[in-house]
């Protein structure tokens, strides 16, 4: 009676072992897995200890050992995994609401402005900036441009945005900006200094 108790902790060790070991590269699921492990190891020793089914607890001591092991690999495996997708999709929310301005400008984009020009007619006057878009990446990219226009005491005069969708790797595409303006600032922008504020990247 005392050999079957004996054997049943080896027994034991060895079921929980490779259930253990089967569970382990589940993420989440191989908490139970490593719980199992240390259990395999210690029912294995007990087995040990009174000398019973030397074979199953070697075994069983293996698989517990697999089973902790496996599982503490693949839940870092699994922690990275999430941590790296948590950074792209905070990275590409920045990149779409201006706040890696700085990075979008030194990594992907390039911004050339034209002159400001005034043109009149007999009913009309009408004003642009040129600015040319370079896609400086090596894949397909849209951006929005924020430019502002600010005097020679680095004042604000004036903001306008440009969308460029879909700019292929390397290309470069010309719009137009500030083309509705009243004739006071018309007259403002003249002397203008042009920069970016605000870069988005989608």
């Amino acid at each position: 009676m005392s050999e079957v108790k004996k054997s049943g902790f080896a027994t034991a060790g060895l079921v929980v072992g490779i259930v253990g070991i089967s569970l382990s590269f589940i993420p989440v699921v191989n908490n139970a897995a490593f719980v199992l492990g240390v259990l395999a190891v210690v029912f294995s020793m007990v087995a040990f200890v009174k000398k019973a089914s030397i074979g199953k607890s070697v075994a069983a001591v293996i698989l517990g050992i697999l089973a902790i092991i496996i599982t503490i690999v693949m839940q870092n495996a699994f922690v990275k995994a999430v941590d790296d997708a948590v950074d792209n999709i905070s990275s590409s929310l920045d990149n779409m609401t201006g706040d890696n301005t700085d990075e979008i400008m030194d990594k992907y984009l390039e911004v050339t402005f034209g002159e400001f020009e005034v043109k009149k007619d007999t009913f009309l006057t009408e004003t642009q900036l040129t600015v040319k878009i370079k896609n400086k990446s090596n894949e397909n990219k849209s951006f929005s441009v924020g430019v502002e226009a600010v005097d020679e005491n680095g004042t604000r005069i004036e903001t306008d945005t440009v969308y460029v969708d879909s700019l292929g790797a390397g290309q470069t595409q010309s719009e137009n900006m500030f083309t509705l303006l009243t004739e006071e600032k018309r007259e403002k922008l003249k002397n203008a200094e042009f920069r970016v504020y605000e870069a988005s990247m989608y």
